[in-house]
């Protein structure tokens, strides 16, 4: 095979990925339900990690033309589904909870946070014990911090390169 050969493969597994990318994400962005309760500047911080999510989950497909490849990016975009709308239902209707309604609100996304999501176990169950841990100082302040801010902390917890197991500061 010869440098145009393998060139010419290289830029049609970065088409189809693209093409597959694509087609995912609009299925999460163009889903109301996933950001009915919450603004514009509370939902950005969440549609941003959703999108990096599937971008890195993308981009590690080694056959994106493969069934497979359609398959995996399937369970990432339920998982991620599962996120935001719990993050929408929680923080959305966070005055109309009491801080264990809505601790047991975010605590369900975290039965969501799987290695499709994260491309391994390790840092899946790093972002779920950085979100667990970020629960009680988050409960503590839904009530008087602002959503983009909880928010924040919440995304921060969910990022792989940024779970760690302290609570966040969310004051």
């Amino acid at each position: 095979m010869g440098a145009e050969d393998k060139g010419g493969a290289a830029e049609g597994d970065a088409s189809a990925r693209d093409a597959l990318e694509q087609r995912f994400a609009e299925r999460l962005l163009d889903d109301e339900a996933l950001r009915a309760d919450l603004t514009d500047d509370e939902f950005q911080p969440l549609q941003d990690w959703a999108l990096e999510r599937l971008h890195a989950r993308a981009s590690a497909l080694a056959d994106p033309s493969a069934p497979e490849a359609e398959t995996e990016l399937a369970q990432v975009v339920e998982c991620l589904r599962e996120v935001l709308r719990g993050v929408n239902d929680t923080v959305g209707q966070r005055l109309d909870l009491d801080a264990q309604g809505f601790t047991d609100g975010l605590a369900s996304i975290v039965g969501a946070l799987q290695p499709p999501l994260y491309g391994a176990e390790e840092p899946a169950a790093a972002a779920r014990q950085a979100v667990e841990a970020a629960l009680p100082a988050l409960a503590a302040h839904k009530d008087d911090a602002d959503a983009v801010e909880l928010v924040q902390t919440l995304v921060s917890a969910l990022r792989p390169s940024d779970a760690k197991p302290e609570t966040p500061d969310v004051t």
